[in-house]
């Protein structure tokens, strides 16, 4: 039995798993946003159906832009 010895990645690997410069996320995926708001993802998809939240669909991955979270978190904020 050979072992198989995995290749050398390369920068451009690398570079496309780096965060942005700001350091903050640019996309949110509802699980992480679930958590971020100690809730269940189910919510999550219901004010992504009502329209409260946009959306970004990557194929069917499902993502939600930093700047939307920010103007969500914003609104919930003014209503207290």
């Amino acid at each position: 039995m050979s072992i198989r010895v995995p290749k050398k990645t390369t920068a451009v690997a690398s570079r496309s798993l780096a965060p942005p410069p700001s350091g903050r996320k640019a996309f949110y995926t509802v699980a992480e946003l679930a958590l971020r708001w100690s809730l269940s993802q189910r919510p999550i998809r219901r004010l992504i159906e009502q329209g409260a939240i946009v959306e970004h669909r990557i194929g069917r991955a499902v993502r939600v832009s930093a700047a939307n979270v920010a103007l969500f978190e914003a609104r919930c904020a003014q209503d207290l």
